[in-house]
């Protein structure tokens, strides 16, 4: 085994409730209330969704537009200071899974490659830096950026040719079983990945 592709959602981050919460919780007291600031951020989570799927927000450029739009927007409506949601990002609210940092430094060991496919928008790379992570990456492959969503198997075939390795010798895990089943079919030795839960890597 020479190299390693992880999913990053259900792998390595996950989402963060209670931060999301928080700050509902802050842009509420502005005189719209908890409710209607919760509200508004799950629309926000929505559009973000909905860019991701469609595959609409192909650069960091206009990732960065679409929150800008989304920041001034959820400002009105709430009537609460720009100033608390610019520069905020959807990896904001996310957390590290358990045992991320362990499986990442794990992989890096034992001197694998190591790249990063994930059905979301351009920022991967900043989202793992973000959380710590980004360090043990070598490679970040965005569905956005590629133009190509898993479980597409051009999406998977793409990655590991820019990683150079051979299906046989790569690591595939992801907490979607048909995505571990399309990187079967394709060769890569896939696994279903529940966080936190101990694994063997293999040889």
């Amino acid at each position: 085994m020479r190299g390693a592709l992880l999913d990053r959602d259900g792998v390595l981050l996950l989402l963060d409730e209670e931060a999301l919460y928080r700050k509902a919780l802050e842009l509420g007291a502005y005189g719209a209330g908890k409710e209607r600031a919760l509200a508004l951020l799950a629309r926000v989570v929505r559009r973000v969704n909905e860019a991701v799927r469609t595959l609409s927000v192909r650069t960091l450029e206009e990732e960065e537009a679409l929150f800008q739009t989304l920041a001034e927007e959820v400002a009105r409506e709430l009537r609460a200071p720009l100033s608390k949601l610019r520069g905020l990002r959807y990896y904001h609210f996310m957390r590290p899974a358990p045992g991320a940092l362990d499986l990442l430094q794990s992989l890096k060991a034992r001197g694998l490659k190591v790249g990063v496919l994930s059905n979301t928008l351009p920022s991967l790379k900043e989202s793992l830096v973000h959380h710590g992570l980004g360090e043990y990456v070598d490679r970040f492959y965005a569905s956005c950026a590629l133009g190509l969503a898993k479980p597409d198997p051009k999406a998977f075939l793409l990655a590991l040719q820019d990683l150079a390795l051979p299906p046989p010798e790569v690591l595939y895990l992801d907490d979607d079983p048909e995505n571990v089943r399309v990187a079967r079919t394709l060769g890569l030795r896939a696994e279903v990945y529940v966080p936190g839960q101990p694994m063997s890597l293999g040889g």
